[in-house]
């Protein structure tokens, strides 16, 4: 039995994949789909509106190299993007809301899968949550309106709460 452990061990060693468990914050909400990437829990809530592919997370992990939330609004290079009033809410259950601002950011490290994109005729805007607190509460999320080309677009008001989540991550991800 020893050998046969020892023997597991060795083949998931040299497979690059590891085991672990975590906690991640869980998006939900009508029309949404969930997504993890290429390795851990489904951290992102994505969904389409008009055109673009609108992606959401309170709590990235290994989706970016920030620690920050963020809304991803992947839409055609001509396609113009803006959030006006860039003020979204967090409201845990019965208490009062936590207001935070989306900052639009190009973080340096994903700079190669932007140019990947522009060369598809795609274009990424990314806004990062600032100012929110750990998630360690249940609660819903309120983004603000999300203008494409002039057209208005509400995403949908999402409910979260912390989940446990366990799985095999290959180290090479």
């Amino acid at each position: 039995m020893v050998k046969l452990m020892a023997i597991v061990v060795l083949l998931t060693t040299l497979t690059g994949c590891f085991p672990y468990a975590t906690s991640y914050v869980h998006l939900d909400a009508p029309g949404i789909t969930h997504d993890a990437g290429c390795a851990g829990p489904p951290v992102l809530a994505t969904f389409e509106a008009k055109g673009a592919r609108f992606a959401v997370t309170l709590e990235p992990r290994w989706t970016s190299g920030s620690s920050a939330g963020f809304l991803r609004v992947r839409a055609p290079q001509e396609m113009d993007v803006s959030i006006p009033d860039a003020i979204g809410y967090l409201t845990p259950n019965e208490l009062a809301p936590i207001r935070f601002e989306l900052r639009r950011v190009e973080p340096w490290e994903e700079r190669f899968g932007r140019q990947i994109l522009k060369r598809q005729g795609v274009l990424e805007h990314r806004f990062e949550f600032s100012t929110l607190p750990p998630i360690a509460f249940s609660g819903t999320l309120q983004l603000p309106t999300i203008y494409l080309d002039g057209l208005a677009v509400d995403s949908p008001s999402f409910k979260f709460d912390r989940r446990s989540y366990a799985g095999i991550a290959p180290l090479n991800c």
